[in-house]
């Protein structure tokens, strides 16, 4: 499977979370590796967008991986027990980043059960459907990942090409949780894949 570079991530916000879609999260442990189709997943527009942590600048010790080169992890926590996992986009300074919702489980399945210590049987496809759920199931924490380089060549998590998905298979929605984002709230900033 071929590593998605820089390059892919060093564009606009928007153009890299729906082109996300399809693609494969790599993440590589002892016990072999675990990979997920994102199928979900939603853009923040950095300092113009009110629902990004970034807004306005902001840059606090929380946000500084969103000032890094794009390809950078940005982890953080919320609800005071999960992760949320997303990517940093465009140039460096430029704090936008990708929030990855939502996998589909593709290898590695039940090292992802165990992750999450969940008995699921032949329907896996809840494994990964939502940011603290994906997080669990690859074993993704802060203190692991947090402002590490996706596109380093040692990374134990990166993403790749995955499949090649017809743009009309994308549904646009409104991004989750973010309430307090005023008018940026009803952006359509959320893309999800129709059909798995």
């Amino acid at each position: 499977m071929k590593r998605i570079n820089r390059d892919f991530f060093n564009r606009h916000t928007v153009e890299v979370a729906k082109e996300l879609i399809g693609k494969y999260i790599v993440r590589k442990t002892r016990k072999g590796d675990i990979i997920g189709k994102i199928i979900e997943a939603e853009a923040y527009l950095g300092p113009d967008d009110k629902g990004c942590h970034s807004y306005n600048y902001k840059k606090t010790e929380r946000t500084e991986p969103m000032y890094m080169k794009p390809g950078t992890l940005y982890i953080y926590f919320i609800y005071g027990m999960y992760y949320c996992l997303n990517v940093v986009t465009e140039p460096e300074d430029m704090p936008c980043a990708v929030l990855i919702r939502q996998l589909y489980p593709v290898n590695g399945i039940e090292l992802m059960k165990k992750n999450r210590n969940v008995k699921i049987g032949k329907n896996y496809k809840n494994l990964a459907d939502g940011p603290a759920k994906l997080c669990m199931s690859l074993n993704i924490t802060k203190e692991k990942f947090n402002g590490k380089d996706s596109c380093a060549p040692n990374s134990q998590l990166f993403f790749t090409y995955g499949e090649n998905v017809n743009p009309n298979d994308i549904t646009l929605g409104k991004r989750i949780g973010i309430e307090y984002a005023q008018e940026d709230k009803d952006k359509l900033l959320r893309f999800t894949l129709k059909s798995p």
